[in-house]
């Protein structure tokens, strides 16, 4: 009988991507995939340690997976792994811990244990990743049960921001040679992938330790044969430049008419103490750069309430600026404290009750501001990838990120012109074409 395994992946799409990756091996030497909730005689998970919520859902989907076969092998990597190996090694039932490295390790060892299974938690694989200079490669050819093919393309960062613990769980800025990015979305479009979502925990950062930049893998992947379009995931205001949106704009059948800038303050005081690398009125001129070569862009940010010191004043500055930028979309988080950052130690913390007012405040403007945005193709025809067909009503995604429903009798992964006939959000509604 096959033996048989599960895997859970927290936080990011880099997350994602590798555990695809990893999963993909145990499938192709004969292990049987199965839903995390299952018993099954190994479990990978892979954790998020970006907010205090991210350590502790990692905890109890470990804890869940041990109490479901105490003799399963249980694996743990990602960036809690990273940071706090030590408070995984204390859950009883793990066996293997190996971090952001080392990653294409994990099957050789579960093969081992599911034969000696050890006694305690091994440790001997995780490496300190702030020594680590080159970039793990780990390839996918495949996806198992998604329609946009999520494709990382470097590793780290070394912006240092002063609430985030990513440069310490993640290391420094590693980019994948072009030739195995070109190779792996060439594999994928292949396959029929028509989105290609590329990744990293820095995108805009490609390049750097290279001495090129993410323009230049734009301009080979735009040479793939059969390419269907490409998306952003997230990118750098800093990191945008006039020679990648005239890349874009050259080649924009192959591009989404959509960017995710993350803003994460709207006032000064607040990104200064954030060490973040720009103030508001450059963070606008880059948004109106933008639009000055995508009329219609959806431009898509994440924001943190409540960060230390942040006053009524500053937040009440920052609401304001927000108003006034036509964002399609906004991603709210509170500001969560995290050990080894520079902002863990700052005075004059906000209080829950005030965080929360502040979320809630931002989650309705982002509301008010994306249903503007969805306003402006009322009657217009979009270009809707199918992500999945529930009783002859399809669900999907256009290339500036309007989430849209509509009967039709297509199939995942196919491409659908759709009239948008309401307004809605999240979804709106629309009609095939």
């Amino acid at each position: 009988m096959n033996r048989s395994i599960a895997y859970y992946s927290l936080g990011c799409k880099v997350n994602l991507y590798e555990s695809e990756s990893l999963i993909n091996k145990f499938i192709d030497n004969g292990f049987e995939l199965k839903e995390f909730n299952d018993v099954c005689d190994v479990y990978l998970i892979n954790t998020c340690t970006v907010t205090h919520t991210g350590d502790s859902k990692s905890r109890k989907i470990i804890r869940e997976a041990v109490r479901r076969n105490k003799d399963a092998v249980i694996a743990v990597m990602g960036c809690y792994a990273e940071l706090k190996p030590e408070d995984i090694a204390g859950i009883d039932g793990v066996d293997i811990i190996v971090g952001t490295y080392n990653r294409n390790k994990i099957y050789d060892l579960v093969m081992k244990y599911l034969d000696n299974k050890p006694a305690k938690a091994d440790l001997s694989y995780k490496v300190d990743v702030l020594k680590i200079k080159d970039y793990e490669e780990m390839k996918l050819d495949r996806y198992n049960d998604k329609t946009r093919g999520f494709v990382k393309i470097q590793d780290g960062c070394d912006n240092y921001c002063s609430y985030c613990t990513v440069p310490y769980s993640r290391g420094h800025i590693r980019s994948r040679k072009i030739e195995d990015c070109v190779n792996e979305i060439t594999t994928l479009t292949k396959a029929g992938m028509k989105e290609i979502v590329l990744s990293g925990i820095n995108t805009g950062a490609y390049g750097k330790d290279l001495g090129i930049t993410l323009a230049h893998l734009l301009k080979e992947l735009v040479k793939i044969e059969g390419l269907g379009r490409i998306r952003i995931s997230s990118i750098e205001e800093s990191e945008i430049t006039k020679e990648l949106l005239d890349v874009i704009k050259e080649n924009k059948e192959h591009f989404c008419d959509h960017f995710h800038i993350p803003l994460q303050a709207a006032c000064n005081n607040t990104l200064k103490r954030m060490k973040r690398k720009y103030d508001i009125e450059t963070y606008k001129s880059k948004i109106d750069l933008i639009r000055s070569y995508f009329k219609d862009v959806n431009i898509t940010v994440d924001i943190l309430a409540g960060f230390s010191g942040e006053t009524e004043e500053d937040f009440k500055d920052g609401y304001k600026f927000i108003e006034s930028m036509d964002f399609g979309e906004m991603h709210v988080f509170p500001y969560s404290r995290r050990e080894r950052t520079l902002a863990y130690k700052f005075d004059n913390i906000i209080d829950p009750i005030t965080k929360k007012k502040r979320v809630n405040d931002l989650l309705h403007l982002n509301e008010k501001k994306a249903l503007e945005y969805r306003n402006k193709f009322l009657g217009k025809i979009v270009e809707v990838l199918v992500e999945k067909n529930v009783n002859g009503i399809c669900f999907g995604h256009s290339s500036n990120y309007l989430e849209v429903e509509f009967k039709s009798n297509k199939q995942e992964n196919d491409l659908v012109k759709v009239e948008i006939t309401k307004i809605g959000y999240p979804k709106c509604i629309g009609k095939e074409i």
